[in-house]
Order: C-alpha cells, then sequence, then structure tokens
C-alpha cells in the first residue's frame, strides 16, 4: 500500500514517516526540500511545492491509496502570513487535489484544526457555528471546503480531522516548532532552569499525544469507515497553561530528583471557563481510549535536550 505524505518532514509529519513505515507501507513524503535525511528501502521523497500545480502534477505521476495532508503554514507571527497561508493552506490544498485527480487516490486523510471554530469556550462538536478568528483557522476551513468541491466533482473520497494541540518529543532535533507548548516549556526547563509564563496561565486547551494521532489516523487508512466527513480529534478534556507547567516540573524533578523554579500565579487569574471539544462523534465509529503522555513526552523532550547540549 502506497501513501503520499505531505508535510512529511515536519513536526508531526516525522511521527507519521515513521509509524508508516513501521506498519509496512511505501511512504513518499512531498515537500519543498529534503530537510531531514531518511533512508528506508519503502521511503521515498518528492521535491515540490503545494502552491504550485505544475510542480505537483509533475512529480505526483502514480495511483496512491491513500494521501495524508499535514502540510500548513502555522507560524502566524512571521511577516506576510494571511497571503501565504492563503496560498499553502488553501490553494495549496486545492492545487494537491487536483494532481491527484491525474493518476487517483483511493482515500484523502486532512489534518486540519479545531481553530476554524474560533471558539474558546463551551461544548465544541463538529455543529458548532464555523467562526476562525485568525487566518490559521480560516484558511484550514477554505482548505476543507476545496476538498469537499473535489468530493463533489471528481468523487474523491476524504476524511477531516479537526486536530487539537498535538504533542509529542520532536523526531528531529533540529526542530524549528519550539514555540510549541510543550516544546516550549521543557526547553526553557533545560536550559533556563525555570519556567515563566507569559500569562496568567489560564488559558485552557486541549492537548494530544501524537501517537494517538498516529492510531487514529490508522483507523482512517484501514477501513471503510471515517469516509466523507468530518471528525474533531481531540484527546476531549481540556487543561490550563498553568496545569501543563506544573506536568512540566513533575516531569524534571522525576528526572533530576530536583525543584524547578516556575513562576505561576493564579489569584488575579478570570474565573477558568468551561471547554470541551468533543470528539464523541469520532469515537462512535471507533473504540479508542486516548492516552496522557504530557510528563512521559515532556521528560522526553528535556532528555534529548540534555544529550544534545552534552555533545
Amino acid at each position: 500500500m502506497k501513501v503520499l505524505l505531505t508535510g512529511g518532514l515536519g513536526n508531526l509529519g516525522l511521527w507519521f514517516v515513521e509509524d508508516l513505515l513501521s506498519q509496512g507501507y511505501e511512504v513518499a513524503v512531498l515537500g519543498r526540500r529534503e530537510r531531514v535525511c531518511i533512508k528506508h528501502d519503502r521511503y521515498s521523497f518528492l521535491q515540490a511545492d503545494v502552491t504550485d500545480l505544475d510542480s505537483l502534477q509533475e512529480n505526483i505521476s502514480t495511483y496512491y491509496d491513500y494521501c495524508i495532508h499535514t502540510a500548513s503554514l502555522n507560524e502566524h507571527f512571521l511577516n506576510n502570513y494571511s497571503k501565504n497561508a492563503l496560498l499553502v493552506n488553501a490553494l495549496g490544498t486545492d492545487n494537491l487535489c487536483h494532481a491527484l485527480a491525474t493518476n487517483g487516490v483511493g482515500k484523502f486523510i486532512y489534518l486540519s484544526t479545531f481553530h476554524v471554530y474560533g471558539a474558546t469556550s463551551g461544548r465544541v462538536t463538529e455543529n458548532t457555528k464555523i467562526s476562525p478568528i485568525n487566518d490559521y483557522g480560516l484558511t484550514h476551513y477554505f482548505a476543507e471546503k476545496y476538498i469537499e468541491k473535489h468530493h463533489r466533482h471528481s468523487k474523491l473520497n476524504y476524511c477531516i480531522f479537526r486536530l487539537t494541540n498535538s504533542y509529542g518529543c520532536p523526531k528531529d532535533q533540529d526542530t524549528d516548532k519550539w514555540y510549541l507548548l510543550l516544546n516550549d516549556l521543557s526547553r526553557a526547563a533545560v536550559l533556563q532552569g525555570k519556567i515563566e509564563l507569559n500569562g496568567d496561565g489560564s488559558a485552557l486547551r486541549d492537548f494530544i499525544w501524537m501517537g494517538d494521532v498516529m492510531r487514529v489516523v490508522s483507523a482512517a487508512l484501514s477501513s471503510d469507515r471515517l469516509m466523507n466527513d468530518c471528525y474533531n480529534l481531540s484527546f476531549g478534556n481540556t487543561l490550563q497553561i498553568a496545569d501543563v507547567a506544573k506536568r512540566v516540573c513533575s516531569a524534571y524533578q522525576k528526572l533530576y530528583s530536583q525543584e524547578l523554579a516556575v513562576n505561576i500565579d493564579l489569584s488575579n487569574a478570570p474565573a477558568a471557563e468551561y471547554m470541551v471539544v468533543d470528539n464523541s462523534k469520532l469515537l462512535s465509529e471507533i473504540e479508542y481510549d486516548f492516552s496522557d503522555r504530557l510528563e512521559v513526552e515532556a521528560a522526553a523532550i528535556m532528555t534529548m535536550l540534555k544529550e544534545v547540549g552534552d555533545e
């Protein structure tokens, strides 16, 4: 079985590469540059840019059983983000669907985001009003609409997962995703010996382990379920940012047998709002128990940083 994976050399993508190869799939990663060298007899790299349809059509020259589309521009703090996010996240998805149509694809899996809802409180289901409040959420929603267009016009089979905040130790020590919360807090613990939150730490987030993301996507690859529909892919419970910081402190203490200084003060923070990104629709189709691996992955991140620092 052949899988085309976009964004496969990114933070989440490298988890997919490792997982798919371990399951016996032939994996072709499509990207602008081969910044990570992977040597495996069932792995190949296709150099192409999703914003360039001609490049995609030239390089996607065979049928794929599955395409897992994770490529997106997430760095909202960069200049011209609105324009570039539209080109990559939205129009890039349309281009990819066009290119795949030439030789065909069995099923198209898209990793969208729960940010399409724009919600910060309450119970968020797939029926929650779509109201993105930033370009990241908006352009991913546009991508969803392009996928639905291709389903109507060319019978593209698809599954859209609206992913919450995935976490896991980077597979690449040179990752550019150190701004992600668990990565950032774990690095601060190792390099600074303390954690200082930028805000009061009261904001709520749903954190899902990347290993669970792998298993759910595998379920979408291995059956006719999860077909031509959209699903929240979440842990199902939320934590305050302060809670995650405390979990990193706990991991640090267990790992190094010493306390970690942390600056958390919720005394003047507003009362925590209720928020749940509901995954019951997903769990009505597959049986799955999600894992809490925050401390395990925090320890893995810190261990990796220590090893790099000792080299």
